[in-house]
């Protein structure tokens, strides 16, 4: 178990390592880096590093790269959150106090930590599956006005059946 930690830390240090000195714009880029610096990853396990690590994409040399959090601009968690809804499709529906919002499998994680690092005020908190998000809001009034903070940044509103 030890070993596999260290493992771990070693991986996600080199990780950052890269991320800082090289554009790495996709999750490949970002496996063959890893590989390069002697780590067996996969996809799968760069994809939950990325988030473990907090790690966002920015402008650079006009097109997006990763880097480590605190590369991220002032106001970045709305940035981050934008981004994220660009690049992938979301769908959202209230359910009383909650908004539900369903992506890409695989990309449910990556989009609470985006609305986590937003720290809107509606958000109580996030629960993330593979597919889908629950956000709990404090009401259901809570909840709409958040959703209808969400659909401009081209999240779809799923109506009820």
């Amino acid at each position: 178990m030890r070993e596999a930690l260290a493992r771990k830390h070693h991986r996600q240090q080199a990780l950052l390592r890269a991320v800082q000195r090289q554009h790495l714009a996709t999750q490949g880029d970002l496996v063959r880096a890893l590989r390069a610096a002697g780590f067996a990853a996969t996809q799968a396990t760069v994809s939950r590093d990325i988030v473990e690590l907090g790690l966002v994409k920015v402008a650079r040399d006009g097109t997006h790269a990763y880097a480590p959090p605190s590369a991220a601009t002032p106001g970045g968690g709305m940035e981050r959150l934008r981004r994220f809804c660009e690049d992938y499709p979301v769908e959202g529906a209230i359910a009383a106090n909650l908004v539900i919002l369903r992506s890409l499998p695989g990309t449910a994680n990556a989009l609470a930590a985006a609305l986590d690092a937003s720290r809107l005020d509606e958000v109580v908190g996030t629960l993330a599956g593979d597919d889908t998000v629950f956000v709990a809001a404090s009401t259901e009034r809570h909840a709409r006005s958040l959703l209808g903070q969400l659909i401009p940044f081209g999240i779809a509103r799923k109506e009820g059946k």
